[in-house]
């Protein structure tokens, strides 16, 4: 879609008709506003051809390659195969000379940066045992562009070896190749860099570049573009992907999940796609074919349901669990192993210090990483840690606030349909309250933009969520809305909704704690709601109500309201209002931040390239929010954002 030019911010706020509850009060922007006990952050409106429009993008045929596929999910989409083991486009040396490379950064210090890479060969046996590489060192150098020395860094090696304990899969036991860490500590912002990594026998090989990021107090930001992917494999899609991604010249890029999807092979064979135990090598290729980006741009990734990776191993994840550790109880360990998170200096590998974190892009924007796999109730350490991080905030120092975490609380999509209502129970009215700009997902494999929003409702204090699950995996693009109308029985999909056999209607009279899969209730502490229904509304000039779907309507599965109550559903019959742009294809987004207070958001479709984004919208801030938390639930945050 074609780039309008921002007008006049308010203008487009009003013409759009959106509305703004009563309780919230716009005022004018002042350096003290943040001092103020009732002031957020500023609203978000938007401009632009996208702005406040309902966009639907049903399935294309081209992409699953029928009619039939677009209704079908058992069909596989074009190109929706993995390459295979030993392909080219996957294949590593074994001869001792690195390979997967990738950056991880910036660190929260917003100077530092991680280089990882790997040396040798996996080992794969019912026999194989772990040979001690602690006492092992590594190394990388970098150099200044247009400088003639080298800095060298001395760096950790680390392996892990997923032992099964299932006798059909000791077989497949996987040693890993030698995993290499090096920190290249306080590089000057906004610089060029060359960095060599070392071998096998410590002898530092290629000479690979990377651009740091603005640090804090840089002269220069903006503009800054933030690469946006998710649930990205190793197919042909994931390369079209990363190409396309490559080409739109990101700073950095947010990675929200799902990594390899080693888990949908079996330990035994690489090439097998029969999921049992997962096939470790699966993660090694992955690494190849990513190589490209990862070694060039830095990654800010996130543990998701596919890094879980429980299967035949002694993996545990309830509502009280609280650490991880080989042997004993190790889900996320190739994960953890392989993707430290940022700030990490030591313990490598360390499965408990790798479950969640935050960082610093930079100097301006604080990106909370939560995980939605493990415990997040409160008293629970992500819970404490979490509160910690958002009271924290100073929106002087770094004006953008953005979360992710890989399952999507609002979407559309028939797949992983309202999963997450227990989450946000405990997390929507924080993320309001200290003023989140923007949530990044995956998960669902699909795009889908929502307007700012606050509990099913559009709402300019709200944030905006983006699901970019859609990067390329071989489980395929999700096809359908639960809003849509299957041809195949004349029924929406909403109606063939179901958890173990039992509607949502059934469940919530049952089990109202029962929805969704097990990987993701298993860390709900007992009690947490997980079927809601919403109320609809039609645009009612009594009432003053606005419509909740674009088409005036709702699905009601059943009557979930007293006599005299405003009827209550579990899915619309169209997109919601709160639902701005959807689409069932591959891509990747582009979040080019112009200043502190505007940012462009652009989507691109991988059938399409790059030469237009499908979905283009300028978000700017206006007056600020009042709070909307109850006095007796005022968080200590308030105060503390410009402490």
């Amino acid at each position: 879609m074609a780039y309008s030019r921002l007008v006049l911010a308010l203008s487009a706020l009003a013409l759009a008709g959106v509305v703004v509850n009563a309780d919230v009060q716009l005022h004018a922007d002042d350096d003290d506003a943040w001092l103020r006990k009732d002031f957020r952050r500023n609203m978000i409106a938007e401009a632009g051809n996208a702005a406040y429009k309902h966009e639907t993008v049903h399935c294309d045929p081209k992409a699953v390659g029928s009619v039939a596929g677009c209704f079908d999910q058992n069909i596989p989409a074009v190109g929706n195969i993995d390459y295979k083991f030993g392909a080219p486009q996957v294949s590593y040396p074994t001869d001792g000379s690195p390979w997967g490379v990738h950056l991880t950064g910036p660190y929260p210090d917003g100077r530092t940066y991680l280089v990882s890479w790997y040396v040798g060969a996996p080992t794969i046996g019912a026999s194989v045992m772990r040979p001690d590489v602690c006492g092992l060192k590594t190394y990388a150098a970098v150099r200044k562009a247009g400088a003639k020395g080298w800095t060298k860094h001395t760096g950790s090696v680390v392996n892990y070896l997923r032992a099964y304990t299932d006798p059909a899969l000791v077989n497949g036991t996987y040693l890993s190749p030698q995993i290499h860490h090096v920190v290249l500590p306080h590089l000057d912002p906004n610089t060029f860099y060359y960095y060599q990594v070392a071998d096998m026998n410590g002898q530092l090989m290629g000479e690979y570049r990377f651009k740091t990021l603005p640090g804090p107090g840089s002269k220069s930001v903006y503009p800054l573009r933030v690469g946006l992917i998710a649930d990205v494999g190793q197919t042909v899609n994931s390369s079209d992907t990363r190409d396309h991604l490559m080409a739109n010249k990101p700073q950095v890029v947010i990675l929200v999940g799902d990594n390899s999807y080693a888990d949908n092979y079996g330990a035994l064979s690489p090439d097998d796609l029969d999921g049992s135990g997962t096939n470790q090598q699966r993660w090694d290729t992955y690494q190849q074919l990513w190589q490209p980006l990862f070694s060039t741009v830095p990654i800010l990734n996130c543990a998701a349901n596919h890094e879980l990776e429980t299967e035949g191993i002694p993996a545990v994840i309830n509502n009280t669990t609280t650490s991880f550790s080989f042997p004993t109880n190790y889900p996320f360990q190739s994960y953890s192993a392989r993707f430290p998170v940022p700030g990490t200096t030591s313990n490598f590998g360390d499965i408990t210090q790798n479950l969640y974190y935050s960082t610093i892009i930079a100097g301006k924007v604080k990106l909370i990483t939560m995980n939605n796999y493990v415990p997040f109730h409160k008293g629970t350490p992500q819970y404490q840690w979490a509160m910690k991080e958002f009271a924290s905030v100073d929106r002087k120092m770094t004006p953008w606030l953005f979360v992710q975490f890989h399952a999507p609380p609002y979407h559309t999509y028939f797949t992983h349909y309202k999963e997450m209502d227990c989450f946000m129970s405990i997390w929507e009215d924080v993320f309001y309250e200290y003023g989140v700009d923007l949530v990044f997902n995956g998960h669902v494999h699909a795009y889908e933009r929502t307007h700012p929003m606050y509990k099913y409702k559009p709402d300019s204090c709200g944030p905006i969520y983006i699901t970019i699950g859609d990067g390329g995996n071989v489980e395929g693009p999700y096809r359908n809305f639960v809003d849509e109308i299957n041809p195949n029985n004349n029924k929406t999909y909403c109606e063939a909704l179901q958890t173990g056999g039992k509607s949502p209607v059934a469940l919530a009279a049952s089990n109202p704690s029962g929805w969704g899969p097990g990987y993701q209730r298993q860390a709900h502490a007992p009690g947490c709601p997980t079927v809601t229904f919403q109320v609809c509304y039609y645009n009612d000039i009594i009432t003053r109500q606005p419509a909740t779907s674009v088409d005036n309507g709702i699905l009601v599965p059943s009557n979930m309201t007293a006599a005299g109550q405003p009827a209550m559903g579990f899915c619309q019959n169209s997109q919601p209002t709160w639902s701005a742009h959807r689409d069932p294809s591959f891509g990747h987004a582009i979040l080019e931040l112009q200043s502190d207070s505007v940012a462009r958001f652009s989507w691109y479709k991988n059938l399409e390239g790059n030469a237009v984004s499908m979905d283009d919208v300028v978000l700017e801030r206006l007056g600020a929010c009042a709070s909307r938390m109850p006095s007796s639930e005022m968080m200590m945050g308030r105060r503390m954002m410009s402490a």
